[in-house]
Formats: C-alpha cells, structure tokens, sequence
C-alpha cells in the first residue's frame, strides 16, 4: 500500500523550493554512477531514438540525451523552471506542458522518460500513465521511476515523518501533499493497466560503489546533506550511514523503483 508523503509547503513552493541552487551542469554532473544511466545504455545505445521527457525540470537529462544523438523533448510544467532552464542554456530543447494532455500525436515517440514524476498526481499516475502509451509507437519504451516504499522506509523514515505531520496537524497547522511513495507492485499494476509490458525492473539510486552521493538519504534526511555541496552529496555522517547500509540489499534502502516497459499496440 502506498504512502502519502505530506510537505509543509504547497506544491507550487515545494517544486521551486527543490530547484533552489541547482544548475545544468550541477545536474549532469550528479548522473555519474546513477543506476538509471546503465539502464538507458542497455536499451538506447547504438541508436538514434525520438525521446520526451515527461516532467523534464531544468532538462538535464534532455541535455544528458541530446549529447548521445538522440531527438529529444523535455516537457515542464511550471513555467517559471523552464524560463529557468533557458536562461541556463536558450537551445535546451524544454517547453510549458501538461504531461496527462501532450501536444504530440498518437504512436510518436520511441522512448519516454519519467523520473519522479508521476507520483505527484495526487488522483493517481493512471492519466499521465495513459498519455505516454499514446504517444509510444507500438513497442516503444518508457522507462519511469518512483520514490520506492522500501523497508528502512517503512520502518524508519516514514514513522518519524508521520508523527511530525500528525503534530503539525494537531496544532492547527496546514499540510499538504507532495507525492506517493509506491510499492514494486503498485507500479507494476499502474504501467500494465495503461497497456505496458513489464521487461525490467531495478533500483533508482546511485550505483553500489558510489559512496558520496546517495539520492534516497539526502532526499529522506536533510541533517545528511553536505553543506555547499552538490545534489545528492552526502556529509560524512551521511557517507558513514551509507557504508553501513550497503551491508543489506540495496532494494532496503533505495531511493527509488525503476521500471521499464513496452507499450502493447
């Protein structure tokens, strides 16, 4: 069963809130060693592929694709990132949408990429699900990522965040909701109800061997964060946590839960 992560922030401060003090290059430079990179060499490498990127940000990854000769499109919906993004790069291929009511026609794209995305539909993931099959050519790929219910999570991270909220409430102070946070099985269920074939699922962090950055600490444990440094970098406490956690499987502790699939035409 899912879990609701509540913020103290509307969804319009958080998501300018989370773009505070990031950049571009800031942002390539923190793909190195993702998991998600191995798997987008697995299945684009070798070809020149028609790519959208739904809820794209500053379109680094746009960017990260562009680099690799692939066409590709960024989609954002808040106006104000993506005035952002052009004026770190004016060429950057990203422009205002709605990811559940695209621009682009049916069986268009060869690949689309959500990376935390979807998960912030407070009504559920089924419309922007949907809307990606429509555009995918028969056999396209799409490949989405969700923040992972894991079982540190469960045990640890969303207890404490919990009682917080509940305190919040009690005091007469506004909650609001931020995203879900799912199960390997609720997605799974989400992308084959919109018509997808499941061809692989893995975990959405950093690779094992990676001991300074970690997306699922820094994300879940802001005392973690090394003070001026660059996203997902962890302080020394936070590395010291990691290297303890990296005894236990890494789908305990993982920020996030990739799948990829085939859109069934």
């Amino acid at each position: 069963m899912s879990y609701k992560l509540l913020s103290y922030h509307t969804g319009s401060e958080h998501d300018l809130h989370q773009w505070e003090d990031r950049s571009i290059e800031g942002e390539l430079n923190s793909f190195d060693d993702r998991t998600i990179v191995r798997i987008f060499n697995k299945y684009l490498t070798g070809k020149k592929a028609r790519i959208i990127e739904g809820g794209c940000g500053f379109g680094a990854w746009c960017e990260w694709f562009q680099r690799r000769g692939h066409d590709v499109v960024g989609i954002e919906y808040s106006e104000e990132i993506v005035r952002r993004a052009k004026e770190f790069e004016p060429n950057i291929p990203v422009e205002h949408g709605d990811v559940t009511g695209l621009r682009f026609p049916d069986n268009y794209f060869d690949a689309y990429v959500s990376i935390g995305v979807v998960e912030h539909f407070e009504e559920g993931p089924d419309k922007a699900l949907k809307e990606a099959h429509r555009i995918l050519k028969p056999d396209g790929l799409a490949f989405v990522s969700i923040p992972y219910l894991s079982l540190f999570r469960r045990l640890v991270s969303h207890p404490i965040r919990s009682l917080y909220f509940l305190k919040r409430q009690l005091q007469g102070q506004p909650n609001y909701f931020w995203e879900y946070r799912f199960t390997h099985h609720e997605l799974k269920t989400f992308l084959e109800n919109a018509g997808f074939e499941i061809l692989e699922s893995a975990v959405e962090d950093y690779e094992a061997y990676e001991h300074k950055r970690h997306v699922g600490l820094w994300a879940d444990w802001f005392f973690l964060r090394k003070s001026g440094g660059e996203i997902w970098e962890l302080n020394d406490g936070g590395k010291f946590i990691l290297r303890l956690l990296n005894l236990f499987p890494r789908s305990w502790y993982c920020s996030g839960m990739l799948m990829v699939a085939r859109a069934k035409k």
